[in-house]
């Protein structure tokens, strides 16, 4: 493309029901873990003030088909972009980042790359042909994050693009078409990012690590709340107040036959025996954490 050429950026509406469609599939989909969308944000937190955007590789693994796309990690990358679309991208620092975390993990490869904002600008286009050749047979994934916070939440869109012109022409163009992008996580990242959203209910926005016992409480006043909500919901179904869902009422059948029956006072010896456990197990952590911490005075006193 030159200075001249422009691009074109299709964004189908997620209200019209159906998926978006890629050059080359129609079910290419983007899955993202939060650990990428945390880096990307302290990346662009990181950045010199004059520098109104960032960019990142993206590091992933994709389906054998190449439709599908998990993004696990990513780092950041020194770049510098013009208003004349002059791009300049530090390729000896992502090779040598690229290797070192093939070190780590050599499943993960180059899937693409992000950059922070709310709209794609024609630089993109060139940074999407530079990381094209890096995925090479596959085409890369763009993902943009916006860091500003539009509508009180960090967005995500994923994009890819193809050549699109008249035949014969020396400068075909590209359009980039909106993809499916779906924040994913495991049940162990879930117990961080639950974590973390209690500190937006503090004044100071912080959050301290819970000890077992308070874990466990909250964990049953949250499974508290919510057999009420599907108590009252059903409650609403039986009075004629609310119409009946197909589609929760075989989720909560299914629910109820995979819950063992178990009398009361059983459930309650269970889980008393469970509960003087968990006490004698935080007891001895805390009997060992004080005979190291005299161990130690003990050491250095003599």
């Amino acid at each position: 493309m030159t200075s001249s050429d422009s691009f074109l950026h299709l964004q189908f509406s997620a209200a019209a029901g159906a998926p978006a469609l890629s050059p080359k599939s129609s079910s290419f989909s983007v899955s993202v873990g939060p650990v990428v969308l945390f880096s990307v944000l302290d990346h662009f937190l990181r950045r010199p003030e004059q520098q109104t955007r960032v960019i990142g590789a993206l590091l992933g693994v994709r389906s054998e088909d190449g439709s599908e796309v998990e993004i696990r990690n990513c780092f950041p990358l020194n770049h510098s972009e013009t208003s004349d679309q002059q791009v300049v991208v530090d390729t000896d620092y992502l090779n040598q980042m690229y290797s070192l975390h093939q070190r780590v993990n050599s499943k993960e490869t180059i899937v693409g790359w992000y950059a922070t904002g709310t709209e794609i600008n024609p630089n993109s286009v060139w940074i999407h042909e530079f990381f094209a050749n890096e995925t090479t047979p596959f085409q890369p994934v763009h993902l943009l994050v916006d860091t500003t916070l539009s509508n009180d939440k960090m967005a995500c869109r994923s994009f890819v693009s193809s050549q699109v012109g008249v035949p014969g022409t020396e400068h075909p163009g590209s359009m980039f078409v909106q993809i499916p992008c779906e924040v994913k996580y495991f049940d162990a990242e879930r117990s961080g990012l639950d974590l973390i959203s209690m500190a937006k209910g503090t004044p100071d926005k912080t959050a301290t690590i819970l000890s077992d016992m308070d874990s466990l409480e909250r964990s049953i006043l949250h499974v508290q709340n919510m057999v009420e909500t599907v108590t009252d919901y059903v409650d609403r179904v039986l009075s004629k107040k609310e119409k009946a869902n197909n589609a929760i009422g075989r989720f909560l059948m299914d629910i109820v036959s995979l819950v063992p029956r178990i009398d009361a006072p059983e459930f309650e010896k269970m889980f008393n025996k469970h509960l003087n456990d968990l006490l004698m197990v935080v007891y001895l952590a805390n009997l060992t954490r004080t005979q190291l911490a005299i161990a130690e005075r003990l050491h250095k006193m003599m």
